[in-house]
């Protein structure tokens, strides 16, 4: 029996003092900087709606040590709900559609609230299901603002005019942001036009791809899919882990800050 599918109609981002937000954007008051001494530690991850068995253990131990989880897929189950909660995350979340009730979408997770955080919407041309991206800010021990945006791209497109619209979305944010920022998540590149298109708007912003030594990330017809761009941070060491929680592979990241 096919399982009920309700489509947003509009970015909801949802915190943790409420459930759900109509508007774009949603502000809290953090009590502390994201970074711990300088350093700040980044995992991206497409938990598969938490479809495989082990996702618990492997996801507490990126929570424990990173700072910053960007998700993608998330299914926002009781099940979920309860691991964030065992696990002191604070979460950020763009409801993109339901199932069976249950909100699915990207979602950041960090040890600390975020400043602010704005959810967009891209539907999918073939299937009609929307794609979602949040932008979050984030206070840092240097006195400077990180701008994460973290994307679950248009998949189902050979050309690329929604893959283009969804990062179009984000660029006049990124574009007026002048401190460091944190750009990835699951971005698709399933061809060389699609890439080709991801550097070019890089480029466009000073953004350095983050690419292991050892490089397992997860790919497409050859193409990594899963991609993290940093700016205004010093990039320490990367790594990708191996696992059968998902279809996806975590990317991680190691940074310090820069001195302002």
């Amino acid at each position: 029996m096919p399982k009920f599918v309700h489509l947003a109609t509009e970015p909801q981002v949802i915190n943790n003092e409420q459930e759900s937000f109509a508007a774009q954007c949603v502000a809290a008051t953090p009590i502390a900087k994201l970074d711990a001494d300088g350093q700040l530690a980044v995992a991206i991850w497409n938990v598969y709606k938490q479809q495989n068995a082990g996702w618990q253990t492997l996801l507490s131990q990126l929570a424990e040590q990173n700072q910053l989880l960007l998700l993608q897929e998330v299914k926002l189950s009781d099940e979920f709900q309860l691991w964030r909660q065992q696990n002191n995350q604070q979460l950020a979340m763009v409801h993109a559609f339901s199932q069976d009730h249950i909100p699915l979408g990207v979602m950041s997770l960090s040890q600390v609230a975020a400043s602010e955080s704005c959810g967009y919407l891209t539907t999918e041309p073939l299937i009609q299901f929307p794609k979602s991206s949040l932008l979050s800010y984030f206070p840092l021990s240097n006195g400077e603002t990180l701008l994460v945006a973290n994307l679950h791209s248009i998949n189902f497109e050979y050309a690329l005019d929604s893959y283009a619209a969804q990062l179009q979305q984000l660029l006049p944010a990124l574009s007026a942001h002048k401190g460091p920022i944190i750009f990835g998540g699951d971005l698709n590149t399933w061809r060389q036009a699609r890439l080709l298109m991801l550097t070019q708007m890089t480029n466009q912003l000073g953004l350095i791809a983050v690419i292991p030594e050892d490089d397992k990330r997860t790919t497409v017809m050859g193409y990594p899919i899963d991609h993290l761009y940093y700016r205004g941070l010093t990039l320490e060491s990367s790594k990708v882990i191996t696992t059968q929680s998902s279809d996806h592979y975590p990317l991680l990241a190691q940074f310090s800050l820069v001195e302002s």
